[in-house]
């Protein structure tokens, strides 16, 4: 009777702070364009971050900036290489929002004003996170170098709850409850109590 379950990992996030900071990137992007942003993970021991698994995110990214009008801002984690963050500038024009250095004010305000939201595969506590805007996710996938069982129950249950989508060839706009998990144990919790 003590033990509750989370649905995804239990994170700081707010919907409150997250429009808090909406503006904080707002004077950088374009009114014209449908923002998506990126938030870039890093290596661990089952997903490899070499250059062409990162690219082949990049030009299925740039596909879509060709065929619709968007502008992507990427975002790093602490777990992002540098050399990452620089391939990214270098694959990115300059109309595009580039952060280089971990800043909470510019995750939470991509969050807010982002239209789609793409993670990378190798962070599940990121992907929860994300799942608090109720936006379209989508997953970016890198071939696990080893075996990624529960990355991948993780990601099958994110799935049949309809939050993520496994990012490849296109952008769709969908709906889902947002995940707000971290406010449901706390009242748990309290009414326990």
């Amino acid at each position: 009777n003590n033990v509750i379950i989370s649905k995804g990992a239990i994170h700081y996030l707010t919907s409150k702070e997250i429009d808090e900071k909406k503006n904080y990137l707002l004077n950088k992007v374009s009114k014209e364009k449908k923002i998506i942003t990126l938030i870039l993970g890093g290596p661990n021991k089952y997903y490899k971050y070499s250059n062409q698994n990162i690219l082949n995110i990049f030009s299925k990214i740039s596909k879509q900036i060709l065929n619709n009008n968007f502008q992507v801002i990427v975002i790093p984690s602490n777990r992002t290489p540098v050399k990452i963050i620089d391939l990214a500038k270098k694959f990115f024009s300059r109309e595009h929002i580039i952060i280089d250095k971990v800043d909470k004010d510019a995750y939470l305000s991509s969050l807010g004003i982002a239209d789609f939201v793409i993670v990378t595969c190798d962070s599940s506590s990121m992907i929860s996170e994300a799942a608090l805007t109720g936006k379209p996710l989508y997953v970016a996938m890198i071939p696990p170098s080893k075996k990624d069982t529960r990355f991948k129950k993780f990601r099958n249950l994110f799935k049949r709850m309809n939050i993520i989508r496994e990012f490849d060839d296109k952008l769709e706009v969908y709906n889902y409850e947002k995940l707000d998990e971290t406010s449901r144990i706390a009242y748990e919790i309290k009414k326990n109590l």
